[in-house]
C-alpha cells in the first residue's frame, strides 16, 4: 500500500515536471523569436508539448490509481484471511484443551496396557493438533504485525511448564535455575514445541535436550538431538513452503520459530554438530 502511494506521488511529480518544463521551454523560445512564422511554429510546438505532457500525466495518474486500488484489495484480502485464522484457532483451542485433559484423566485411571497404549497415541496426536493450531495462530498474528507480551520469567518456571507437555525432553541448565529474564513464555514454548516436533518427525531423534546458558548480555538455548541431522544448505531452513528433502515438511514451523525469535529481539542459528542437529536461540538481556 505504501509502495503504491509513493509510486503515484512520483508519477504525478514527473508528469507535472514534464508538462511545466515543456511549457517553459516553448514560452522562452517564443519570447526571443521575432518572425511571425517562427512564432506560429513555436505556438504549435507549445500546444503539442502541453498535450503530450497532459496525456503523460493522465496515464501516470490512472496507472497509480489502479495500482493503489489493487494493493488495497490485496491488503484487505490478507487481513480477512488472517482474521479467519485467528478466529478459528482461538475457538479450537478450548475443545482441544478439554480433550487433552480427558485423555490424561483416562490414562491415569486405566490399568489396561492396550488401552493405555491407544490413549497414549491419541494423546500424542492431540498434542500434534494443538501444536499445528498454535502455529496457525502465531502465523496469523505475525501477518497482522501484532506484538508479543514480554514478561519476567525464570528458567525454572519455563522448564516446569514445558515439562507437562514434553516430559521426555532433557534439560541441562548451566546457570542459576531461578535466573529471570523477559520473554513471551507462550511464544518461547511454541518455539520449543516446533523444534522438538521437527527433531522427532524429520530427524527421527530418540533423544532431545535443551541446554541453557548465559553469555555476557545474552541468554542462549540449544535444542540438541541425536537424529539424522541435516546435510543441505542451512539458509533455506527457515523459508516457508520449500521442501529440501523427501521427508521435509512445509517449512512453516521453522519460519514461525525465526519470526517469533526476531519479535523477541532474538536470533536463530544452526551450528554444525558432529552428529544430530542443533538449533541455537539467542536473546538479549535487558
Amino acid at each position: 500500500m505504501f509502495f503504491s502511494l509513493a509510486w503515484l506521488a512520483l508519477a504525478l511529480s514527473l508528469g507535472v515536471w514534464w508538462w511545466i518544463l515543456g511549457f517553459r521551454q516553448a514560452k522562452t523560445i517564443s519570447e526571443i523569436s521575432v518572425s511571425a512564422e517562427s512564432q506560429t511554429e513555436l505556438h504549435r510546438v507549445n500546444r503539442m508539448l502541453q498535450l503530450e505532457g497532459s496525456f503523460f500525466l493522465i496515464i501516470l495518474t490512472l496507472g497509480g490509481i489502479t495500482l493503489t486500488i489493487l494493493s488495497y484489495r490485496d491488503e484487505k484480502r490478507s487481513k480477512l484471511i488472517s482474521d479467519f485464522f485467528s478466529t478459528v484457532t482461538h475457538e479450537m483451542r478450548t475443545p482441544i484443551a478439554s480433550l487433552q485433559l480427558q485423555i490424561e484423566v483416562m490414562m491415569e485411571s486405566t490399568k489396561d496396557p492396550d488401552l493405555t497404549k491407544k490413549l497414549n497415541k491419541l494423546w500424542k496426536e492431540n498434542q500434534r493438533i494443538e501444536s499445528q493450531m498454535g502455529n496457525a495462530f502465531y502465523l496469523a498474528s505475525l501477518m497482522q504485525g501484532e506484538s508479543l507480551y514480554l514478561e519476567t520469567t525464570s528458567i525454572l518456571e519455563l522448564k516446569e511448564n514445558f515439562f507437562h507437555s514434553e516430559s521426555q525432553v532433557e534439560w541441562e541448565v548451566l546457570l542459576d535455575p531461578n535466573f529471570t529474564f523477559k520473554i513471551d513464555r507462550k511464544a518461547l514454548e511454541s518455539i520449543f514445541k516446533n523444534l522438538v516436533d521437527n527433531a522427532r518427525r524429520h530427524g527421527k531423534a530418540k533423544s532431545i535436550k535443551i541446554k541453557v546458558q548465559k553469555d555476557e548480555s545474552l541468554i542462549q538455548f540449544f535444542v540438541e538431538d541425536n537424529g539424522s541431522g541435516f546435510q543441505g544448505d542451512h539458509k533455506y531452513l527457515t523459508k516457508p513452503f520449500v521442501r529440501l528433502t523427501a521427508t521435509s515438511g512445509s517449512g512453516i514451523g521453522l519460519y514461525i520459530v525465526k519470526k517469533l525469535a526476531k519479535k523477541m529481539n532474538g536470533k536463530l542459528k544452526f551450528p554444525k554438530p558432529n552428529e544430530g542437529f542443533v538449533v541455537q536461540l539467542e536473546f538479549k538481556l535487558e
